[in-house]
């Protein structure tokens, strides 16, 4: 029994010494890792304190990056600016030198002109004198000429004149039919005169053409109008005016001498004064006559 007691205190106490060695080593533990956790949290200031560092670095080799990139942008545009003003440069260089190469062909053509003109020159120069000559020749060939065309043309209203036709010997002949044993012809009073017998001739000359002719004879009375007219009228080629007539006739021309006559008769009494017989050809006035009744 007492044996047992004996290995019961000495287990208890072998187990004392193993909890007071256990407790040592915890305690020995703690102190150990108290340590070492100081020196972590110092080591993770370092770090932090590094890692802070590193992004300050960081953030600043960032903006240098951006800055670098904006550089090297602005850069490329830069180089392309020039490399555009430098083509630009290029195209007007070569406007330029295709501009001063026309100038040069207009230089060459020029002189070439120049050349050939001092060669005119002298030439205009000879065509001067001839031309001088020339002109003194036309002048006395232009007064040649005016007479010449004087003439001609005097010939030529002579040859027109000659073409038309002539009325010659106009002869009124006044009748009056009342009294038989009266003086019945070459009646002056104009009370008296019945009928007017006109007779007249038409000729030409050699240069008159042949063919039918239109005669019209106007009867005018001291007031100048128109005795007897019809309805028609005719053109009267000086003034291009249309006018009634007292009678008319067509003859045939055939070159010799054309007797013509009418007859006006008055139906009525005539009153004293100058009565004018007028003769026209196909509208041309030639001819005409004044009968005076008292």
């Amino acid at each position: 029994m007492e044996t047992n007691q004996n290995q019961t205190g000495k287990n208890m106490r072998i187990g004392l010494i193993i909890l007071g060695i256990l407790l040592l080593l915890s305690v020995i533990f703690l102190i150990v890792f108290a340590i070492r956790g100081g020196k972590l949290a110092d080591e993770n200031e370092s770090l932090e304190a590094d890692k802070q560092v590193l992004m300050d670095e960081y953030q600043r080799m960032r903006t240098q990056r951006d800055e670098s990139r904006q550089n090297v942008a602005d850069l490329q545009a830069e180089t392309e600016r020039i490399k555009i003003a430098h083509e630009e440069e290029l195209r007007n260089r070569d406007v330029r030198i295709s501009g001063l190469s026309a100038r040069a062909a207009e230089v060459t053509r020029l002189r070439q002109q120049v050349d050939e003109y001092k060669l005119m020159q002298t030439d205009f120069e000879m065509l001067q004198e001839q031309h001088a000559g020339l002109v003194a020749e036309h002048e006395v060939l232009n007064d040649q000429f005016n007479v010449l065309s004087d003439q001609l043309t005097m010939l030529q209203d002579s040859v027109n004149v000659s073409r038309g036709l002539h009325v010659y010997n106009i002869s009124p002949l006044t009748k009056w039919e009342r009294w038989l044993w009266a003086d019945r012809y070459n009646v002056s009073q104009a009370r008296r005169v019945d009928e007017t017998h006109v007779s007249f001739e038409i000729g030409g000359t050699p240069f008159t053409r042949p063919g039918n002719r239109t005669v019209y004879l106007n009867m005018l009375d001291p007031q100048g109008i128109i005795m007897y007219p019809g309805a028609e009228t005719f053109l009267i080629t000086a003034t291009g005016e249309d006018v009634l007539y007292t009678k008319k006739k067509d003859v045939n021309f055939t070159g010799e001498y054309i007797p013509v006559n009418f007859t006006i008769g008055h139906p009525e009494r005539l009153a004293p004064g100058n009565y004018n017989i007028r003769i026209y050809i196909d509208g041309e006035f030639l001819r005409s006559k004044e009968v005076v009744f008292e």
